[in-house]
């Protein structure tokens, strides 16, 4: 991140000092600029590809690893990292949900893409084709039987 800021002034303050020169309107131009230019840099949530993507947050157990959108041959996917870890535990799920940050679980909040394959490392889960990822804006892994967050990642759009 802080390299993106160092690029944007660096960038911004080339950009200004050629922009003074010896013309008055261009000191307010350069300056006009300049306070454009430093507006903060935003991290996507997008891969280079365009693909919907997030990171793990732990919530009632820690959970880490990256998911990302994938399509092959039509299908898509969620699919998790190599990276991906979470706790062993009853009745896990993972969940598309409507919530960044995912609070209630009524039926109406989640689509249930099936059973935790496993507790660490990449795999995927296929997407129902009616789904629009548009309305939904996590990835959960949920226990159901303790009505419980293991870990969530919020998705960019």
């Amino acid at each position: 991140m802080k390299l993106n800021y160092l690029a944007v002034f660096g960038t911004t303050t080339l950009l200004a000092a050629s922009l003074l020169g010896s013309n008055p309107f261009n000191h307010t131009l350069a300056q006009e600029t300049l306070r454009i230019s430093a507006t903060p840099v935003v991290a996507q949530t997008t891969d280079v590809s365009g693909a919907v993507s997030g990171t793990f947050v732990g919530a009632a157990h820690p959970t880490q690893g990256a998911v990302r959108v994938v399509t092959e041959n039509g299908q898509r996917y969620l699919e998790f990292d190599e990276t991906f870890k979470t706790d062993r535990g009853p009745d896990l799920f993972v969940l598309l949900h409507r919530q960044q940050t995912p609070e209630s679980y009524k039926n109406q909040d989640y689509v249930n893409l099936g059973d935790l394959e496993k507790v660490s490392g990449t795999q995927k889960y296929a997407i129902p084709e009616q789904v629009d990822l548009a309305d939904w804006k996590s990835v959960v892994i949920w226990c159901r039987q303790f009505n419980v967050t293991f870990g969530y990642a919020p998705l960019g759009t």
